[in-house]
């Protein structure tokens, strides 16, 4: 079966990008390399195709109710016209089903970013089904539309240069704008604490768009350079650190649980929630350079405590990094090896799943 291909599969190809396929879908892995576009990324700007993302249109009267106690952050604390990190969750066990960009655009009229939207929309569809949710319309629209990530330091200038009304989407705000003719959805955001935008574009608008940006001065990246920023700002991936039996506790995200509102798989969190949670997501910053695999063993004075979920190479911290489940009572400063095809490595726990950015001047 061929992958999917992006809307702006064709601009990839005629700026010499180096392809990859990653989730059924035929996506840059790098351009110019992996250094250039990380200092990009830490220097100036950059610009990603996130169009494998899926997109989820929930709009009507009874939307908000339906999300509201569905989906485990609590509403009360966004508003028309921002966004919010959410998680879908299991009902059966509480573990994560999808983590989710939920954008509220306007009162009655919701966009969800997931990374499977087919288990969105059946979870949805079934709540819709239960409950007194009848007008509210539930439709993946992922086909008609392109997704860019814009970040980096001067990604607001940039941005400004092609919209000067993007200068009033802050914050987590979210905002319809006139995008070279086309209206489009932007939302600023901050991919692990670096400041940015997201553009929801018509796919007859994505490819003048792309252009645009790169003609002033942005850097086009892929999978490669947004992986390395992911782990240094411990950012969680679907089928990574999701996965069956993972719940927001052990991945550390209780801080976006509301328990008070109902959500989807509430029971069964709390029942783990007063049993105790055995791991805990962690991150491990190696002595050295090599890289820690997923899967890899983690020891503690010889006795297993865990295992890495994702690692890579620091082009800022010039270490080996990894997210690892480890057990609770290992605490933060703690020394650790871990088993690698190359033989074991030292490495210590990090004070938090979020390190600092590191210097802004990033050298070879």
């Amino acid at each position: 079966m061929n992958p999917h291909r992006s809307p702006l599969h064709e601009e990839h190809i005629r700026l010499g990008a180096r392809m990859t396929e990653s989730g059924g879908w035929s996506m840059p892995l790098e351009f110019a390399g992996p250094f250039t576009e990380y200092r990009a990324h830490r220097n100036a700007s950059v610009l990603w195709d996130a169009s494998d993302l899926g997109s989820v249109l929930v709009a009507g009267p009874g939307a908000r109710d339906l999300l509201q106690h569905t989906l485990t952050n609590d509403l009360a604390r966004c508003g028309p016209g921002r966004s919010q990190y959410t998680l879908l969750l299991s009902a059966a066990d509480g573990s994560v089903l999808d983590d989710l960009m939920l954008w509220w655009v306007e009162s009655d009229h919701f966009l969800l970013t997931a990374n499977r939207p087919e288990a969105v929309l059946a979870a949805l569809r079934s709540a819709r089904a239960a409950g007194p949710y009848p007008d509210c319309r539930i439709e993946d629209v992922s086909a008609g539309r392109a997704l860019l990530a814009l970040q980096g330091p001067q990604a607001a200038e940039r941005m400004a240069g092609l919209a000067p009304a993007a200068d009033s989407v802050a914050g987590s705000g979210v905002a319809r704008l006139r995008l070279r003719g086309h209206e489009a959805l932007v939302a600023a955001t901050r991919f692990g604490g670096r400041l940015g935008y997201e553009l929801q574009l018509p796919v007859p608008a994505a490819r003048e768009v792309y252009r645009a940006l790169l003609a002033r001065g942005v850097v086009p990246a892929g999978l490669a350079m947004r992986e390395t920023h992911r782990l240094e700002a411990g950012i969680l991936r679907h089928g990574f650190e999701f996965g069956p039996g993972v719940t927001p506790l052990e991945a550390g995200l209780e801080r976006i649980v509301a328990f008070d509102t109902g959500f989807t798989g509430r029971a069964a969190l709390l029942l783990r929630r007063r049993r105790g949670i055995r791991r805990i997501l962690r991150t491990v910053v190696m002595d050295g350079r090599r890289i820690p695999p997923a899967g890899a063993e983690v020891l503690q004075e010889g006795e297993p405590v865990g295992r890495v979920t994702s690692g890579t190479f620091s082009l800022g911290l010039r270490r080996g990094l990894a997210l690892a489940f480890l057990r609770p009572d290992v605490a933060a400063g703690s020394a650790l090896t871990v088993r690698t095809p190359a033989g074991e490595a030292g490495g210590t726990v990090a004070a938090t799943s979020f390190l600092p950015a590191p210097p802004a001047a990033v050298h070879r």
